[in-house]
This record gives C-alpha cells, sequence and structure tokens, in this order.
C-alpha cells in the first residue's frame, strides 16, 4: 500500500467529487487520490547557487587567503553544480502522471466492507433502455452507470452501451463517450455501421497532445477495426503504443459536460 494514501485522504477526494450530489465510481475515486498524493517536484537548483554565493562572500569579507581559497571553491563547486541541476529541472515532466498504486490493491484496501462513501456508485446502478430521448452510447458498463446515475443533471437522455444496442440503428443520432484507447477510439466507427449517426464526446489521441495526464502503459496493441476515417495516422500509432487514457480519470461532472456539449451537435 502507498504510504500516501489514508482513509482520510480517500475521504476527502469522496467528499470533492460528491460536491454538488455528484455520484461517481470506484474508479474515479482511485484516479481521483492518485492525483491527491501526487508531490510536486522540488527544485533544488536556486538553494545550490545562492549557497555558493554565499560561500564565496564569506570567504572574500574574512580576508583570509587561505579561508577564501577554500570557502572559494567550494562555493564554485555548488554555483556550476546548481547550474547542472536548474537544466536539469527545466526538462518538462513525464506525460505520464504517476499512480501511487493500481486499481486491484486501491478497491481490495479501501472499497471493501465499512468503506462506502456518500455519493459512491452501487453495484445496482446501471445503463438506461434506450427510448426516444437522446441516446449516450458508452464503451465501458460502468461510465454507463456513472452517465445514468447523473442523468438528471444532464437532460433527457438515455444510456446504453454498443453490446445491448440492434444490429440496425438507421438515422439515429446519439453521443459517443468512451476511452482513449484501441477498443473506446472503435465506437463511433460501430456506430456508424450499423447506420446511426453519432456525435463523438469520448476521448481521443488528438486532445492528449503534451498534456501531464494519468495514462496507463501496456504491450502494443492491434486495433480493432480500421480507424482511418476517424483518426490520424498519428493518433492510430498513439493506439497501438500500448499507451490508453480511461474517462474515469475525469469527474462525473467533466463526463456530463462533455455529453452536454456534444448534445449541442445531435
Amino acid at each position: 500500500m502507498a504510504v500516501d494514501i489514508t482513509d482520510e485522504r480517500v475521504a476527502k477526494v469522496a467528499a470533492r467529487l460528491h460536491d454538488g450530489g455528484w455520484v461517481y465510481s470506484a474508479r474515479q475515486l482511485y484516479y481521483g487520490v492518485c492525483a491527491e498524493v501526487e508531490t510536486a517536484p522540488v527544485h533544488v537548483a536556486p538553494g545550490e547557487v545562492g549557497l555558493g554565493v554565499l560561500l564565496i562572500l564569506v570567504g572574500a569579507i574574512t580576508g583570509q587567503r587561505l579561508i577564501l581559497e577554500i570557502l572559494g571553491v567550494l562555493g564554485l563547486l555548488l554555483v556550476i553544480v546548481g547550474a547542472v541541476t536548474r537544466v536539469a529541472e527545466r526538462r518538462p515532466l513525464p506525460l505520464v502522471r504517476p499512480l501511487a498504486m493500481s486499481y486491484a490493491d486501491f478497491e481490495r484496501t479501501f472499497l471493501g466492507a465499512g468503506h462506502e462513501p456518500a455519493g459512491l456508485l452501487t453495484p445496482a446502478g446501471g445503463a438506461s433502455s434506450a427510448s426516444g430521448a437522446t441516446l449516450v452510447v458508452c464503451d465501458r458498463d460502468e461510465t454507463a452507470a456513472v452517465i445514468a446515475a447523473n442523468r438528471e443533471r444532464i437532460g433527457d437522455i438515455e444510456v446504453s452501451t454498443l453490446a445491448a444496442l440492434d444490429d440496425d440503428l438507421s438515422g439515429r443520432r446519439m453521443v459517443a463517450l468512451h476511452d482513449c484507447d484501441p477498443a473506446g477510439c472503435a465506437l463511433v466507427p460501430e456506430l456508424s455501421d450499423r447506420g446511426a449517426s453519432p456525435v463523438d464526446a469520448g476521448i481521443n489521441p488528438r486532445e492528449l497532445s503534451g498534456r501531464r495526464l494519468q495514462l496507463l502503459e501496456g504491450a502494443p496493441a492491434r486495433l480493432p477495426r480500421d480507424l482511418s476515417g476517424h483518426l490520424h495516422t498519428a493518433e492510430m500509432d498513439w493506439l497501438r503504443s500500448g499507451t490508453r487514457l480511461e474517462c474515469a480519470v475525469e469527474t462525473p461532472e467533466q463526463l456530463a459536460q462533455r455529453v452536454l456539449t456534444a448534445m449541442g451537435g445531435v
């Protein structure tokens, strides 16, 4: 177990996610807690340079050659080390934000019996069947459950997953919400193949460029289908690399905003 993760910190993040009455999933709580315990990098270069200059000044003030030589050499070394350190500290941080522990360990340690914070999605929560309302289709049952649990904040919507839909969706306009991984990014083309006109509200590689995110890295992956009509070559290469990002890194409010924005185009 990560030392920095405590019941108090989990409760703090849970309260923040639930603020305003939002319902969140266990995985959203996990990502929120991992973000909470991240530590900002400490920059030591200014201190090294400052101490080096101070030693040189102290040596000069004493007026004694031996002390000046000793403190001057030490001070100069610290200035040089500080300059090198500053160059290293100015390098961009890795784009992959560290996760303090695995989701399996987090779930086992903090989501067992007696750990049921307010607003946590219950196993009974789930997608709703499709009707005449705007249909939100998710690639994950968990994502669908979060959207369904917060539907009153979004509007007149029905929520489903691809597996629960008919093969013929001719003329049906809908919103697609998905992870940024091969299967998730294939959701929109899959819906189009069934005759639907989906508006993409999911996470695609193009919006991740240059951002530090809680990415998951794995073995190189195969695309489940040809995505060249939906994604650029660089995006497909990103997916093939094994890197992925789950919708759960975003709060329920952020996911709801994705849906609301996409509904403007439905």
